[in-house]
C-alpha cells in the first residue's frame, strides 16, 4: 500500500506549508506528497487547498484577489517554486509528487503552462503526478506535456474512472475513499493505481486522527492512500503493525 502526506504532514504542522512539506520528505518509506496549487493575483502559482484563505488564516478574502506578498505575509503561504526548490532533491531521489490544480471553481487562465514551465525548471517531470478536478485542465497538461503523468481525480470511484476511460489518459484514479463504489473484480482488469483521498482532521485540530484499516481497503483493490499522519503509518508498517 502507498502511503501519500496529504498536504503535506498535515496533522503536526499547518497543512500545504514549508514545515509540513519538510517533515514529509524525511520519513522513510514515503511514497509521495500531495498539494494544492492556485494563482495569486500576480499570478504566481501558490500551494494553498481553499479557494479563500478564510480557513488556513486569520483573514479573509479569496486567494485570486491577493498578491504573493500578501499571501506570504498573511498566512505563510508557499509558492510552487518554494516547495519544489525544497523537495527537488527527494524527487530525483524517487520521491513521488501528486500537485492538484485547483481550477474547478475558478479557471486560472495560464496555470498549466506556469506548473509544467517550473516542474521543468528543476528536472522533476519524472517524479510528478497532476491531478485536478476539472478534467481539461489535466487534459491541458497532458497536451503541453505529452509524457506527463495524470491521475483522473473525483468524488466517486465511477467518476474517476470515466474520466479515465473518455476524458483522461492517465495512470492512476483518485476517488474519495468512502465513495469508492467500484468491484474489485473490475479494478483488477484495469491497469491503475487507485488512490483514494480522505477528509480527515488538520493541524491544529487532528490530534486523534482517523486510523483507516490498510488491509480492509487493499482487500477492496485500493493500491494508495492519502492520508494527513504518513508518520503514523509508516511507523506501524516498521513495526510489523500494518
Amino acid at each position: 500500500m502507498e502511503i501519500w502526506a496529504h498536504r503535506g504532514c498535515s496533522v503536526k504542522f499547518p497543512e500545504n506549508t514549508l514545515p509540513a512539506f519538510e517533515a514529509a520528505m524525511n520519513i522513510s518509506g514515503l511514497t509521495g506528497i500531495e498539494l494544492d496549487v492556485q494563482l495569486s493575483k500576480d499570478e504566481v502559482p501558490v500551494v494553498i487547498h481553499d479557494e479563500k484563505i478564510d480557513r488556513t488564516t486569520n483573514r479573509i478574502g479569496f486567494v485570486k484577489d491577493l498578491s504573493f506578498t500578501d499571501l506570504k505575509e498573511i498566512g505563510n503561504i508557499p509558492s510552487l517554486e518554494e516547495v519544489l526548490n525544497l523537495l527537488a532533491p527527494k524527487l530525483k531521489e524517487g520521491l513521488l509528487l501528486n500537485i492538484e490544480l485547483k481550477t474547478s471553481v475558478f479557471p486560472y487562465q495560464g496555470i498549466e503552462e506556469k506548473v509544467v514551465e517550473l516542474v521543468d525548471k528543476f528536472e522533476v517531470a519524472d517524479s510528478i503526478i497532476y491531478s485536478s478536478f476539472n478534467s481539461e485542465s489535466t487534459k491541458k497538461i497532458l497536451k503541453l506535456r505529452p509524457n506527463a503523468k495524470a491521475a483522473a481525480l473525483g468524488k466517486t470511484g465511477l467518476d474517476c474512472l470515466n474520466d479515465a476511460n473518455f476524458n483522461i489518459h492517465c495512470s492512476a484514479v483518485h476517488p474519495y475513499i468512502r465513495s469508492m463504489n467500484i468491484d474489485k473484480f473490475a479494478l483488477d482488469n484495469l491497469d491503475l493505481c487507485v488512490r483514494v483521498w480522505t477528509k480527515d482532521l488538520f493541524y491544529p485540530h487532528g490530534y486523534l486522527p482517523i486510523k483507516h484499516n490498510l488491509v480492509k481497503l487493499e482487500s477492496k483493490g485500493i493500491t494508495g492512500i492519502f492520508v494527513n499522519d504518513p508518520e503514523r503509518y509508516l511507523e506501524e508498517k516498521k513495526n510489523g503493525i500494518l
